[in-house]
């Protein structure tokens, strides 16, 4: 019996010994420039070298969990091409997803900041909150830029078969991924657990993304002390360790010149403080050459550049692949019997392509009543066949209310049916928003808001505006909404106007007053569409004298200070950007009927009707036709001027809340009772964020229906550059009509508020 084991024991021993080496790539953080990985990932894959283990940070993790769990280095190629950088590396969704009111609010501010109480982290259970922290401004802003919920859902959407607690040895490839953990203050190597988990935690950029909270930890990214884990490979039994190593353009002492650039010059010490030992334990290290980019070079023209960097750099060391190559096929010839191996789990399922069969569907963080509320007309029901998009549209519809900071997905099992589990997180419940605007008529303006609960689903809403320019306006809405989603308003809105305005015979005046507007209405809000019935209640304290001689078919009488009305206004909003849609059209209609307003002398009711509509048609990938059409018609007698209709300049109701715009003349002028207004602009886009513009527009005003023909039109013409920035549009743009004859420019920088 001792002589029978002994000689098993000698037997394993040579079988072990006899066993081809095993192949470890590491692969480095490094954003944007990781897309090399894929690069040489596909070397090695031509070369026929096997990859028994990876290991990866950050970026490197991302590209090291997908290929480990069966995506091929080709597909990754796709893959990472296809994705729009912009949208996973926020936590933004589609505008056209958006609710109504979200679609304005987001489309005026450069920045917003959430704060109050809510969840300050996608994972783990939250710190109790004292009174000090709860009270504290400070205390309730956010851990970081983006929350990191559409790059998280990504890889959920990539990873069906991956998302209960598993093995990473039992991958098709093994797998680690390194995080860094702030509580323990150490680097923390994911070798099992959750996936999507692992791989969120490892890219965590400290400020950008928020930190993930795992029990007792929460982790940023792992760069920040193991950027290139090769001993992290050589622990999981890698023989041969083939590395991509990204490197950071050395800095001179000129190049140091922000804060910005301080900090990471700061950063990368603490990232290369493992380099040198994991270089040493490098059999076979490959530089890409990503000079000129940096980890935020997501567009897809940098993106194929620094992946064909990627593959040219190890193909220039082909004799050390042949080599590798050589030795392992020498080892295997040598082999000595099998080896028992682990099972493995099957190639991950893309919903991206696949659609799935759902078994038992779970919300978390959701109460009954918002339960209720949201998840009623859901279409993720156990049995259900669903695709990628279905999902994604889900998440959309639930994530928009604002309500939530984040909204995530895991589907368990490694088979069909899978076991979805939604994660509401609530967020902050209150905003502050800012917004600026500089331009050659107004000068400049600032946009300030504070929205209090303005996040919740339901309930009480108060939200302060004002906007400090020349022209001061400041409002005050207390809503409550339904679960209905229908809501009551009423709010109070000043505002002091001072402008000059031309009339028919071009002789210029100045109108000034000031404007305090009561209303009191009952509207219904949609993703796409809003509906509001209402009352107002409108008084005017005027400056500066005009004459009814000058603006002949309108009443000048400085008794009729107090218009009450009734209203209804309907709006629908598809457009994919306020800004520079590519698809999508805009429609605001609304009614005004207008009281007698008790003066000394007799007036009768008078209405004002007003339509707006704009619609885009794509022509290609660059260009785009977008049609507009405004019409205000007023009905009756002795409509007062505070109620005329004026049109010019580039903005929607600047000086008075009717103002129509025009892009021939930026002054603003008086016209007859129906005006109208055609235009058509034709838009190229180049370089990304880059647009040029030729606009047309063609104005008919009169007084009454029979005599529709007697004025001659107004034409007017535009052209223009714009650049699409992150603080709003940057433009430039001549104008001419045949009203004036005159060429003028018009400049602007920021969103129209």
């Amino acid at each position: 019996m001792k002589r029978f084991l002994t000689l098993l024991t000698l037997l394993l021993s040579l079988t072990a010994l006899a066993q081809r080496p095993k192949v470890g790539v590491v692969l480095c953080g490094g954003g944007a420039k990781g897309a090399a990985h894929v690069g040489v990932l596909k070397v090695l894959e031509e070369n026929g070298i096997p990859v028994d283990c990876i290991a990866g940070t950050s970026m490197g993790a991302l590209i090291g969990g997908l290929y480990a769990i069966g995506y091929s280095a080709s597909e990754l190629d796709s893959l990472l091409l296809a994705q729009d950088w912009n949208y996973l590396l926020s936590d933004r969704i589609p505008r056209s997803s958006r609710m109504f009111e979200r679609k304005q609010n987001q489309d005026k501010f450069v920045l917003q900041i959430p704060f109050g109480a809510g969840d300050y982290s996608r994972l783990g259970p939250r710190k109790p909150r004292t009174s000090e922290t709860s009270t504290s401004l400070l205390n309730n802003l956010p851990l970081a830029v983006v929350n990191g919920q559409n790059i998280y859902n990504l890889l959920t959407h990539l990873s069906v078969g991956y998302q209960d607690s598993i093995d990473f040895s039992r991958m098709p490839v093994p797998f680690a991924c390194v995080a860094v953990d702030l509580v323990g203050k150490k680097e923390v190597v994911f070798k099992n657990g959750n996936l999507v988990d692992a791989l969120r935690a490892s890219m965590a950029i400290p400020g950008y993304f928020a930190p993930v909270r795992l029990n007792d930890m929460v982790l940023v990214d792992g760069g920040i002390l193991n950027n290139y884990p090769a001993d992290v490979c050589r622990a999981m039994g890698a023989d041969i360790v083939i590395g991509v190593v990204l490197l950071d353009e050395e800095a001179h002492k000129e190049d140091i010149d922000n804060i910005g650039r301080v900090a990471s010059e700061i950063l990368n010490l603490y990232m290369n403080g493992k380099m040198p030992e994991n270089l040493a334990a490098t059999d076979l290290a490959i530089y890409p050459d990503t000079k000129g980019y940096h980890t935020l070079s997501y567009d897809a023209e940098s993106m194929r550049i620094i992946i064909d960097n990627g593959e040219a750099a190890a193909r220039e060391h082909q004799e050390e692949l042949n080599a590798i190559k050589a030795r392992l096929e020498q080892s295997t010839q040598e082999f000595i019997g099998p080896v028992q191996q682990p099972e493995k789990y099957r190639k991950a399922v893309r919903l991206d392509r696949d659609s799935i069969t759902l078994g038992n569907v779970s919300f978390r963080g959701l109460s009954a009543k918002d339960y209720q509320m949201l998840v009623r007309k859901s279409c993720l029901k156990p049995g259900a066949r669903i695709s990628g998009t279905d999902l994604s549209t889900e998440i959309a519809r639930f994530y928009n209310t604002a309500a939530f900071e984040s909204v995530t997905y895991l589907l368990r099992g490694q088979e069909e049916p899978y076991d979805l589990e939604l994660n509401f997180v609530p967020g902050r419940k209150s905003m502050i928003g800012v917004g600026i605007r500089l331009d050659s008529e107004e000068i400049a303006a600032i946009l300030l808001s504070m929205g209090l609960n303005e996040n919740t689903l339901y309930g009480s809403k108060l939200n302060v505006t004002a906007k400090i320019a020349y022209n001061l306006q400041a409002q005050a809405q207390y809503s409550y909404v339904f679960r209905s989603l229908a809501q009551f308003k009423a709010g109070y809105h000043f505002r002091i106007t001072n402008f000059n305005l031309k009339n028919g015979a071009d002789e210029l005046f100045n109108l000034g007053f000031d404007q305090h507007n009561f209303n009191l209405a009952f509207s219904t809000r949609a993703r796409s569409t809003s509906i509001d019935l209402g009352a107002r209640l409108e008084l005017y304290n005027y400056r500066g004298q005009i004459n009814a001689s000058d603006f002949p078919g309108y009443d000048i009488d400085y008794s009729r200070f107090m218009f009450p009305l009734a209203y209804a206004r309907f709006q629908a909003d598809s457009r994919n950007d306020q800004n520079f849609p590519t698809r999508g059209s805009h429609l605001d209609a609304e009614f005004d009927y207008f009281f007698n307003s008790g003066s000394s002398r007799g007036f009768n009711d008078y209405m004002a009707a007003r339509i707006h509509f704009s619609g885009v048609i794509p022509m290609g990938r660059h260009f785009a036709m977008i049609t507009t059409i405004d019409n205000r018609t007023l009905f009756g007698n002795q409509i007062p001027m505070v109620h005329a209709n004026i049109m010019g300049g580039r903005l929607y109701g600047r000086y008075m809340n009717q103002q129509l715009p025009f892009i021939g003349f930026g002054r603003p002028r008086v016209f007859q009772n129906v005006l109208t207004d055609v235009s058509v602009d034709f838009r190229y886009q180049f370089l990304n964020n880059n647009y040029v513009f030729l606009s047309g527009a063609y104005s008919r005003d009169f007084q009454n229906f029979d005599n529709i023909f007697d004025h001659a039109p107004i034409i007017g013409a535009s052209i223009g550059y714009a650049y699409d920035s992150f603080i709003g549009p940057l433009a430039v743009n001549l104008f001419w009509s045949n009203l004036t004859k005159k060429v003028g420019g018009f400049i602007s920088i920021g969103h129209a508020f």
